[in-house]
């Protein structure tokens, strides 16, 4: 395992900063030291780089502006420096999450503002080749609950009552659900299709991509108002998807047809939920028997075993993140490391034999830190 050969990886850390009235450094480098924690290196300026991603084979980091609905790639200089990569490159309102396709050719871009998804060709130096190319937008659907109602009322007969047939257009255009699309994250699939999630349509979408370019293959529609965010693969051919509003974990499979289904769904804590929590990270413990999922609200970190052909979940443990908004987090072999936003630090803890973060090593102060990616 690669996050196991370094005992001291550098990490990037994300951040808002003044722009968004908040206090982040723009992007940090920060080292792991062999005991677990994380000591800063150094600070590039940018602001409010939400999100970080990094090319898979050069020294190259995009950055997220969030605010500013840009994404920038920036060259790294020696153990930790950033210096830009040309300028800060157009995408939507409120850019929130970044992809680079294993190949290293194509940046993904997650808009929650509008609810975009742009690819983004990248040069030989990982540069931005060209602008962002849109992919299809999204429609909810559950936008209008009683569409087919509204069909048959076409050649419906009222008889002599027009108020009849007035009040119930009436009811059929009040029920349709105005909600904004909301992109937020995107995943590759082994046979590069991307997958994508609309926090707002409570959708997963499967796309076929040539460059960038992309076609909709199948669009999965989740329960109403769950609110998918964050998704991982997992080597059994599961993906596993975290809802913010509902604090799930909804499991897709598919079968030699291709298509893919919901197979599997748990609560994302092996407590009770609470009002006002809201799940922000999914990741796959390097053991790939675990994975974890970050609580905002009550400030938790799930351990969520893996069993059986993949699709079998189960919350084993809920402990404190170590601070307050668990926006992200980060797993580095036997440690993983939070970040808590709204106590402005990261906060590292070992895991034990059953994959449970359950010592807290040590935070380190960071100002509303959201993001953190290995180097």
């Amino acid at each position: 395992m690669a996050q196991l050969e370094n005992p001291t990886p550098l990490f990037w850390l994300g951040s808002y900063t003044a722009d968004a009235g908040r206090s982040g450094a723009g992007i940090s480098a920060l080292r792991q030291e062999e005991k677990g924690t994380l000591k800063p290196v150094s600070h590039s300026q940018l602001d409010s780089p939400s999100f970080v991603a990094v090319h898979p084979t050069l020294p190259v980091v995009y950055a997220a502006l969030e605010k500013s609905g840009q994404v920038e790639a920036l060259a790294r200089r020696g153990e930790s420096g950033l210096l830009p990569l040309g300028k800060p490159i157009e995408a939507g309102d409120s850019v929130c999450q970044l992809t680079v396709t294993p190949d290293g050719s194509t940046l993904i871009a997650s808009c929650y503002g509008d609810g975009r998804v742009l690819l983004y060709a990248l040069a030989a130096n990982g540069s931005f080749a060209s602008d962002g190319v849109p992919a299809a937008a999204s429609n909810d659907p559950y936008g209008d609950p009683l569409a087919a109602r509204a069909a048959e009322l076409e050649n419906a007969d009222f008889g002599d009552d027009p108020f009849a047939e007035l009040a119930l257009r009436k009811a059929v255009d009040d029920a349709a659900v105005d909600r904004q699309s909301r992109a937020h994250a995107s995943l590759v699939l082994p046979n590069g299709r991307i997958a994508t999630t609309d926090l707002g349509h409570d959708t997963v979408r499967i796309w076929r991509r040539a460059g960038t370019r992309v076609s909709l293959a199948q669009e999965i529609v989740l329960p109403f108002g769950v609110g998918p965010r964050h998704l991982v693969w997992h080597p059994s051919g599961h993906i596993h998807l975290v809802t913010e509003y509902s604090n799930e974990i909804f499991t897709l499979g598919h079968g030699d047809d291709g298509v893919w289904r919901v197979v599997a769904s748990v609560l994302a804590t092996a407590d009770s939920i609470e009002n006002g929590d809201n799940a922000s990270e999914i990741s796959l413990a390097v053991s790939r028997e675990q994975l974890h999922v970050s609580i905002r609200g009550t400030n938790r970190v799930s351990t969520v075993s893996i069993g059986g052909d993949g699709s079998t979940l189960r919350a084993i443990s809920d402990v404190d993140s170590g601070g307050n908004w668990p926006r992200h987090h980060v797993e580095s072999g036997r440690f993983l490391h939070v970040a808590n936003q709204r106590s402005n630090e990261v906060s590292s803890f070992s895991l034990d034999a059953r994959g449970i973060p359950s010592k807290l090593l040590g935070s380190v102060e960071a100002g509303s830190p959201t993001c953190l990616v290995r180097a």
